[in-house]
């Protein structure tokens, strides 16, 4: 059976389980109700992940909702246990994760759950025919009455150019090793022809074409985690898909299309007129606007976001009628970004891009931001800013305040002491540490000590004697990267600064990302 050939590969090749905020329910709470879906209130909802692998994915999603209801089913056994014992070890109790076959969620959760998000990333193009049939039937079946799903997965015409590298990779597995999947016979081959383009000077220009673009795609596959590549370039399965296609298998299922995660595409960012008018004119509907965009950009990888078909009627796909559903919406810049400011420099959106670059962490409300932009074409400016910022700004159902650490009166959220302190003393788990807002929270063992150290009770100074000490009880010296070298701090005036450079870092962190709470 290709199921056991491919729990197999995923059983021998585990990798490292992380969150993925475009995943966050709260935000796909404020994508769907932008587009008129009156999606269940995150906080009070139930949510299902389709190959949640070790559960790096909503573990932090069940930390920051700890009434809602999170399952997680995946194929491998190994990575399900590994995942287990986290939860357990963190003392989670609103999530479970489940061994179980694709094919049997409907007989498994039919007519007894109905989940409001339904979360199936890096699963649908990796996956045989019968299996992704599976997926979707499942979430027309599975999903409440506003329910959306999240389907990611690998998209033409951008998979046309990479193709060819991972059909070399695993012909060449098989000549190797005599195994279609063995990942270092697969990165053999592309290193051999990495060897070849650097002595091989074409005649032709389509030639060079060729040479240079593979051996752009090679820099990238090279330098990608091995776990990564396993996955993406030797799996049995790797089937990209037009976007149209994807949305026409969606409908045989009795599902629409409401909006994709990450993309975008509105005629009106056309350079001119005569383009804007013949693309209006020729792709003049929201389903086929978007397959032409992924055609002039060669999109790779879509995120897109379902809901079952009867609410087709309800949604909103232009401009103007999503502007309707912008008044119990928050808008919030995901990081501050010099690209915004001097984009926007002498325009007219620049009091806009000062006043959201200014609120950072926190969210503006919809009024707030029409006291500095007035004029009607927010939803239009709203992407545009995605544009200029490479999708740093989004979108939240409910306001989002910033806060200082001052002792005494704020501290690290409650909730996320046992999480954080898990990963403290499992350093190295395959397991990533997330953020609210799911995002990936890059901490090693010492960032998460300092941070459990934001309780409330210690001052900064408490925080800087304490890195300070455990430096000379492991009579450790602090270092700085200068011109690619290591470069120890002798004096304790470096010394100093350096601990008080290390706590106002991991101090910031929690505060940009929220972690932190009144009491």
């Amino acid at each position: 059976m290709i199921n056991n050939d491919i729990k197999s590969t995923y059983d021998e090749h585990t990798y490292n389980s992380y969150s993925y905020a475009q995943t966050s329910i709260d935000y796909l709470c404020a994508v769907a109700r932008f587009h008129g879906l009156a999606a269940t209130n995150p906080h009070n909802s139930k949510v299902l992940e389709i190959g949640c692998a070790m559960g790096g994915n909503i573990i932090g999603q069940a930390i920051n909702h700890p009434n809602s209801t999170f399952i997680g089913i995946d194929l491998s056994s190994e990575q399900i246990s590994i995942g287990k014992r986290a939860i357990e070890g963190i003392g989670c109790k609103n999530i479970k994760l489940i061994e179980m076959d694709i094919c049997n969620l409907i007989s498994e959760f039919g007519g007894k759950i109905e989940f409001d998000y339904i979360i199936c990333h890096g699963i649908y193009s990796w996956v045989p025919d019968f299996v992704r049939s599976a997926i979707l039937q499942s979430c027309q079946k599975l999903l409440s009455q506003n329910g959306v799903a999240f389907i990611s997965y690998n998209c033409y015409p951008g998979w046309k150019y990479v193709e060819p590298l991972r059909d070399f990779m695993r012909f060449s597995a098989v000549k190797s090793s005599g195994n279609v999947a063995d990942l270092e016979s697969g990165l053999n081959a592309i290193k051999f022809q990495k060897a070849f383009y650097a002595k091989y000077s074409p005649n032709e220009s389509s030639a060079t074409h060729i040479k240079n673009l593979n051996s752009e795609y090679i820099k990238h596959i090279q330098n990608y985690p091995k776990s990564y590549v396993a996955h993406e370039y030797m799996e049995i399965c790797n089937q990209p898909f037009y976007f149209l296609d994807f949305v026409a298998d969606a409908g045989d299922n009795g599902l629409c299309y409401v909006a994709d995660a990450t993309y975008h595409f509105d005629p009106s960012f056309l350079p001119d007129g005569a383009i804007s008018e013949y693309f209006k004119l020729s792709f003049d509907d929201y389903i086929s606007a978007n397959q032409a965009y992924d055609f002039l950009y060669s999109i790779r990888f879509r995120s897109s976001i379902l809901t079952k078909s009867q609410n087709q009627n309800k949604l909103a796909t232009k401009d103007e009628d999503k502007a309707k559903f912008l008044h119990n919406l928050h808008f919030k810049l995901i990081k501050p970004t010099p690209q915004l400011l001097s984009s926007a420099k002498d325009t007219y959106i620049e009091p806009l891009a000062k006043a959201l670059n200014d609120a950072f962490p926190s969210t503006l409300s919809f009024d707030e931001v029409r006291a500095v932009y007035p004029k009607d074409d927010i939803v239009f400016r709203y992407y545009d800013i995605r544009t200029l910022t490479n999708n740093a700004i989004t979108i939240t159902c409910k306001p989002l305040q910033k806060l200082l650490y001052i002792p005494g009166k704020t501290r690290l959220k409650r909730e996320y002491i046992p999480y954080l302190r898990y990963f403290l003393e499992n350093e190295g788990s395959p397991i990533g540490v997330a953020t609210p807002s799911n995002d990936r929270l890059n901490a090693d063992k010492h960032t998460l000590e300092l941070a459990l150290m934001f309780d409330g009770n210690h001052s900064i100074k408490d925080i800087q004697n304490h890195i300070k000490a455990k430096f000379e009880k492991d009579k450790l010296t602090p270092a700085i990267q200068k011109d690619g070298e290591n470069i120890p701090l002798k004096s304790p005036k470096e010394q100093n600064e350096y601990f008080k450079n290390a706590v106002e870092t991991i101090k910031l962190s929690l505060i940009n990302t929220l972690m932190l709470e009144e009491y």
